[in-house]
């Protein structure tokens, strides 16, 4: 069992190599498989902390490829006699209850050279399919930047310049605007940039964050799964404890984007943000980074 890192967030290997990894990445993209179990005693060989709520992981196929994101959200750790029914139904591997889940994972831990009891403790880690994810911006990324922020709400609501020229967005590619990072947010299938998310800074432990999508990706929730992803990259990347998203109070899809993401407004903030060539209240959205 290894944890690398893939796109800087933890990745997760589904099976064995070959075909056995295929299946199981079919069944989480195409099919219901919602859960994953492991062995405790892997996780502390490899001195890596147990998946958590919230945390996002990058799926990976048989040549290391991120190919879908995957969102915690839930964890236990049991017995392995006292794996429930649940667990085996979320997981969809063809076991319909606990007993079967037992046997089958009995005969494959079994074959890997593990010796398993009724006490050996696995972690059972419940996901959701994420159907976008978020990557580092490329020179190419400067061609739909620009014909983005050609849209009337984008230049209503963020601070991109205005008029906004393609040597913008040749620029932005490159320093990001002054940002700590900036990524492009694109559609886990078809790997279409719909979007822009982005860290600001990180001040007294709170990180700012912002984000913005196309026209052509709204509709689809990229920005409130830009953000759960965000959120994972800050708490391993930064020493954020908190998330925060400036957000004007007149921006109503805007606001409930974040509260789709976990955030909770936590009232009105000193600053302003821009409504057009007015500047608003703005509301401190956050979350804990995680």
């Amino acid at each position: 069992m290894s944890f690398p890192v893939v796109d800087s967030l933890r990745s997760i290997e589904f099976g064995t190599p070959g075909e056995s990894r295929a299946r199981l990445v079919d069944f989480i993209i195409n099919g219901n498989k919602r859960a994953t179990a492991g062995l405790l005693h892997d996780y502390t060989k490899e001195g890596e902390p147990v998946e958590h709520v919230g945390e996002c992981l990058a799926m990976v196929d048989n040549d290391g490829k991120h190919v879908a994101t995957l969102h915690v959200t839930r964890v236990e750790v049991t017995r392995f006699a006292d794996v429930p029914d649940e667990f085996a139904l979320a997981e969809a591997e063809g076991d319909l209850n606990a007993a079967a889940f037992r046997a089958s994972h009995l005969e494959y831990w079994t074959r890997a050279g593990e010796e398993i009891t009724d006490d050996t403790q696995v972690v059972q880690v419940y996901f959701d399919l994420l159907s976008h994810r978020l990557r580092e911006l490329q020179p190419h990324d400067a061609e739909w930047i620009h014909r983005a922020c050609q849209d009337t709400d984008i230049q209503r609501w963020t601070t991109v310049p205005r008029p906004y020229t393609r040597e913008h967005a040749e620029s932005f590619v490159v320093d990001h605007g002054g940002e700590l990072a900036a990524y492009a947010i694109v559609t886990a299938l078809t790997n279409e940039p719909v979007g822009v998310a982005g860290l600001h800074h990180v001040r007294d432990g709170v990180a700012s964050v912002g984000y913005w999508v196309a026209p052509w990706g709204r509709g689809h929730r990229a920005a409130a799964n830009a953000l759960r992803v965000l959120r994972t990259l800050i708490h391993r990347n930064t020493e954020a404890h908190t998330v925060r998203a400036l957000i004007a109070e007149t921006n109503v899809s805007s606001r409930r984007t974040a509260e789709r993401a976990g955030f909770t407004m936590a009232g009105p903030d000193s600053d302003t943000c821009p409504d057009g060539t007015n500047h608003v209240v703005a509301l401190r959205y956050e979350s804990a980074a995680r």
